[in-house]
């Protein structure tokens, strides 16, 4: 009898176990919210509407649906003659598109200008010696690098052709302010016999160098590129150098006294970086010459910190 009972206790905990571990096991996640879509039901079939009801439900729905197509801000625009400036909106985007187009072909044809310019300034360096056939920079262009105040190529060709070593200093400060650029002048220039012989070698440098630019592509004219460097203040720096008064050069010529002040500065500018590039090529003597040149004209109201002092 008590085996009984313990066996029919058992059963029984064990049966009233089963509901609470049934409920707390866990359910299966629900299905995600994007996958739900609610059924679409039939008038008739669903809902039990006759034809006559289910016809009304389909009215009212075209209804809504016409009266919220009314409303629509496109269809309005329809309405309202829109067409012709959506038309125009979309010829104005394709034009937009195309002037993008043919942007980057003007940045490619650019660059492929640039490279061609550029290899051809190579072939100019390369015949005048800057640079070897490796596109090593030799002795020369290494005193070319110290010039950027005038043209380097022909203040180079001078340096290295003798025309400034067989001067005298006020001659050799009268050739290198050609080399600055300056305004043109009305009056005719008159050069002195001392100065004839170095201006005739500079303009016939300046015409070599403006024909082997032109043979190596470049778009140079000889004649415009020799032009370009005027005579125009070499007799005035000429006696400045030689000690003339401030007031007797300004009367050599129609050009203004700020107009020669400036040029006679950047022309001290020119002076040092051609000492700098004859000590850089080794020739201490001419570096010499050139620093008492550059002594010659530094005086005066012209390197003065003030006109009032």
């Amino acid at each position: 009898t008590n085996t009984n009972t313990n066996t029919n206790t058992y059963a029984n905990n064990a049966s009233s176990k089963r509901p609470r571990i049934e409920t707390t096991t866990p359910l299966p996640p629900p299905p995600p919210l994007s996958t739900l879509r609610l059924p679409i039901l039939d008038p008739q079939v669903d809902l039990g509407l006759g034809a006559a009801a289910a016809a009304a439900v389909l009215f009212r729905r075209l209804d809504d649906l016409t009266r919220r197509l009314h409303n629509n801000a496109v269809a309005k625009a329809e309405r309202l003659g829109a067409a012709g400036r959506l038309e125009a909106y979309i010829r104005r985007a394709a034009l937009t598109s195309r002037a993008d187009a043919l942007r980057n072909q003007i940045q490619t044809s650019q660059l492929s200008r640039f490279q061609a310019e550029a290899s051809c300034r190579l072939e100019v360096l390369r015949r005048l010696g800057h640079i070897n056939e490796d596109g090593v920079v030799s002795l020369k262009g290494r005193a070319a690098c110290e010039i950027d105040t005038a043209d380097e190529l022909l203040t180079t060709e001078l340096l290295f052709n003798g025309a400034f070593s067989e001067l005298e200093p006020p001659q050799m400060a009268a050739l290198m302010s050609c080399l600055v650029p300056v305004e043109k002048s009305t009056e005719t220039v008159r050069i002195a016999a001392a100065l004839a012989g170095p201006l005739k070698l500079l303009q016939g440098t300046a015409k070599h160098i403006a024909e082997v630019s032109r043979e190596c592509g470049l778009e140079v004219d000889p004649e415009e590129y020799v032009e370009s460097f005027r005579p125009s203040l070499m007799d005035v720096t000429y006696a400045w150098a030689c000690g003339s008064s401030f007031a007797d050069v300004c009367r050599m010529t129609d050009l203004f006294e700020g107009s020669i002040v400036r040029a006679t500065r950047r022309l001290d500018e020119l002076m040092q970086q051609v000492a700098r590039a004859a000590v850089a090529i080794g020739d201490d003597v001419l570096a010499r010459k050139v620093e008492e040149a550059n002594a010659a004209i530094r005086r005066d109201i012209m390197f003065a910190a003030s006109l009032y002092i």
